[in-house]
């Protein structure tokens, strides 16, 4: 029998609407749920109990959502674009880009749906992909600050050399001068190249925006070392570091500036920090063992590094060290056994 759509199920769909937009997910969903209750092919509530579920990282159960919406009109393409965002969600990628790809071809999806679209192709590593949709949305709307951005970021990853990637985020100031990701780019694009005083200027103007900007903070911190200015790197890191304790990079940034001022002991704490907070991040890790290799406590520094190999068996640096560690035990094995016959 079929149930006609009621008006107390017109108003839980709004009040799911209303709570997914203030982020209350698994209140819209106990509303998407009434509506289902009364109607199970409800399509507007079972596309937005999807897509709050997708929110609360239950893609599982997201996709479920989304494939009842897809058996009831196969060219859903709102269904099929956050179906592949779950799936992507979900490692299974392949299957995500034929969901993207039908719901382009179903429907042109404007500057802002193509952006995003290429972020979850970006966030996979696949660069080719990403820059071609934001070459599209750039297409269909050419002031997508987001679009400008991000092409100007792959556009570096891909090995782009910098007169190819400024004018994105140049561009992306001129529509938004108070754009503090351009300003920040900006700036690692001339800290990587040695330019530390435009750096610096690039970092300020972003902290003229955000005053309490951890990123910028702790990366002009980098760019004042590299001139030098040690005790000035030293005070924007704790700068960074008192706005946010936790900030991994930030503590990873402490440890790289004392390390450089042979302070091993000093900033083998911020490291232990780090490692608290994020146990496997490999950078860490190799930097332990660089750490307990510089104080001379080659063994300890094996372990990290052999750690830092499982997670991440292609790091060439923790591989280099690790055999200088090894190295150096061979040696003093062999000095030790040599002592036992000297008088």
């Amino acid at each position: 029998m079929h149930v006609r759509f009621s008006k107390d199920s017109n108003e839980f769909v709004s009040k799911g609407i209303s709570f997914s937009k203030e982020n209350n997910f698994k209140k819209a969903i106990t509303c998407f749920d009434k509506v289902l209750q009364i109607d199970a092919k409800s399509v507007v509530a079972l596309l937005h109990k999807g897509l709050a579920l997708k929110e609360l990282g239950r893609n599982e159960e997201a996709v479920t959502c989304f494939d009842k919406v897809l058996e009831m009109e196969s060219n859903n393409a709102s269904a099929l674009y956050s179906k592949g965002l779950a799936l992507g969600k979900l490692g299974r990628n392949e299957e995500a880009i034929s969901c993207f790809d039908k719901s382009t071809e179903i429907e042109s999806l404007n500057s802002s749906d193509l952006y995003d679209k290429g972020d979850e192709f970006k966030k996979r590593g696949k660069y080719d992909e990403a820059l071609s949709l934001y070459n599209k949305a750039l297409e269909s709307n050419p002031n997508n600050v987001h679009a400008l951005i991000a092409k100007g970021f792959v556009l570096d990853l891909l090995g782009v050399p910098l007169k190819g990637v400024t004018p994105f985020f140049d561009k992306a100031l001129k529509i938004d001068p108070n754009n503090v990701e351009s300003h920040l780019h900006k700036g690692f694009l001339h800290d990587r190249i040695g330019r530390y005083q435009e750096a610096i200027s690039c970092f300020d103007k972003a902290l003229e925006i955000e005053p309490y900007n951890v990123r910028a903070l702790y990366s002009k911190g980098v760019a004042l070392h590299s001139l030098k200015k040690y005790e000035d790197a030293i005070s924007y890191c704790n700068k960074a570091l008192e706005i946010n304790p936790r900030h991994v990079k930030a503590l990873c940034t402490m440890v790289w500036i004392l390390a450089h001022q042979k302070k091993y002991e000093a900033a083998l704490i911020y490291c232990d920090k780090a490692l608290e907070i994020e146990p496997e991040y490999v950078y860490a890790l190799s930097y332990k063992g660089y750490l307990l290799f510089e104080l001379g406590r080659f063994h300890e520094a094996l372990e990290y590094y052999d750690i830092s190999l499982e997670i991440d068996p292609n790091n060439t640096r923790a591989l280099h060290y690790k055999n200088k560690v090894l190295d150096k035990i061979e040696r003093s094995k062999k000095t030790s056994f040599l002592n036992k016959f000297r008088p």
